[in-house]
């Protein structure tokens, strides 16, 4: 087991002789530049985005309405499982390896990753084949779910290597070529087989996650410092944050239920409208903070200035897109969804406002998190969380969509004034990154 010194952030120092298991010498990364690693990530995640909405449409025109919302309950389910099994390694593979490439904790946290993602995958082919005997033999259809989910999760967490190097074309070309592959296969074995599409849906996903599963592994293996044995209750010690702050997120995704249970199932649909339509419109500014957190991962107070002024300038062009946006739904809502969703207007301009904060929220977040401020960001995270539940709840009953509307912006401001207000405690205390 790696030395106590060494788990307190020193570089590790190889005793000459030392046997290892690998011996490979780890590339170099490169110097890491925001702007184009952005114009990837961005780039990679809209047309990646584009592929997936186009391969679900596709599905929504095989199946009934009533499968596909069984399939869509589901599926939404197992996303919320991937991140809450997880626990926070893909982001601590990122941030460490951005940080320094020389430490053994990433290669450690790529195995612990490897164990959870096969947990992953049986705990998800129990439960389907479970709910198949027992509760609706339709779950047999998503059994290859439990592969897709194992596969593309970790080999989401097996790039974070190439992403901190400075190389997220790698990261772009593999989600593109993932989704692109899902959509061919799924094509193909509609047109030319008589599955059902759902589980067509499910084969052609996990196929394409398990090619970009081994690519990841053969293309990061030869990157990584040779295996040194972590304590897997370190690695969670220091992992738990992003996770936690990963999870308090994904628990937002209950305002619409808690809308539909106080204001009505018009209202939820209302409120549906106006936080799920307008989530595309989070691309830019979450790409741009996933490239923030390793460019920070290395920056104190005497040297960070230079990202809050470009989170500064990004912030204010996403409120001109937002503010631009808020002029034109009035005239947009009727055409493309239709005169029944007038009532959703009022939701939608209030959503788009608390995006302004969202977007200021999620780049602040991930500065604090490149800084080692990881625990200070799940705590605002999960308070923040609350707060969202809490304000729709009551908003909801008050006054339907808008009144939900108005929680959920809220709750950006909240998040995005306590996050500010640490960085910039953090400025002015002159502190060092931890």
């Amino acid at each position: 087991m790696v030395s106590s010194s060494r788990l307190r952030g020193r570089s590790p120092v190889r005793p000459p002789g030392a046997e290892v298991e690998n011996d490979v010498t780890p590339r170099s990364p490169r110097r890491y530049r925001v702007g184009g690693q952005f114009a990837w990530v961005s780039a990679g995640r809209i047309v990646a985005a584009l592929i997936q909405a186009l391969t679900m449409l596709l599905l929504v025109r095989t199946v009934a309405p009533a499968e596909f919302g069984f399939f869509s309950a589901v599926y939404g389910v197992v996303t919320v499982v991937q991140t809450a099994i997880d626990l926070g390694i893909p982001t601590y593979v990122i941030r460490e390896r951005a940080k320094d490439a020389s430490q053994p904790f990433v290669t450690s946290a790529l195995r612990l990753s490897n164990l959870l993602s096969l947990l992953l995958a049986f705990l998800l082919l129990a439960a389907f084949v479970a709910l198949g005997f027992t509760f609706d033999s339709r779950f047999f259809l998503l059994v290859p779910l439990a592969i897709w989910a194992a596969a593309e999760r970790n080999a989401d967490a097996w790039l974070g290597v190439v992403f901190a190097d400075g190389d997220a074309k790698i990261n772009t070309a593999n989600l593109v070529g993932r989704r692109l592959g899902n959509l061919g296969l799924f094509v193909l074995l509609v047109l030319l087989t008589q599955i059902d599409p759902v589980l067509a849906f499910g084969i052609s996903s996990a196929s394409a996650a398990v090619v970009s599963w081994v690519f990841a592994h053969v293309y990061v293996a030869r990157r990584l410092v040779p295996y040194e044995p972590v304590k897997a209750g370190y690695l969670i010690r220091e992992s738990w944050p992003y996770w936690l702050n990963s999870v308090a997120t994904q628990a937002r995704n209950l305002d619409t239920a808690l809308t539909s249970v106080l204001a009505g199932s018009t209202q939820a649909g209302f409120y549906a409208a106006a936080s799920r339509l307008t989530s595309p419109l989070r691309i830019l500014p979450t790409s741009l903070a996933s490239v923030l957190l390793p460019a920070s991962s290395k920056r104190d107070a005497s040297n960070i200035r230079g990202l809050i002024k470009l989170v500064a300038l990004a912030v204010a062009a996403f409120a001109v897109m937002y503010a631009v946006l808020i002029i034109v739904i009035p005239f947009g809502v009727p055409v493309l969804l239709g005169a029944e969703y007038e009532g959703a207007i009022l939701a939608l301009q209030i959503t788009a406002v608390g995006l302004v904060f969202a977007s200021s929220a999620s780049l602040l977040g991930s500065l604090l998190q490149g800084v080692g401020m990881k625990h200070f960001v799940a705590m605002v995270a999960v308070v923040t969380t609350c707060t969202c539940l809490a304000g729709v709840a009551l908003g909801a009953l008050l006054w339907g969509a808008t009144g939900a509307a108005l929680g959920l912006a809220f709750s950006y401001v909240v998040q995005s004034a306590a996050l500010s207000t640490r960085l910039t405690m953090f400025v002015v205390r002159k502190e060092t990154n931890r």
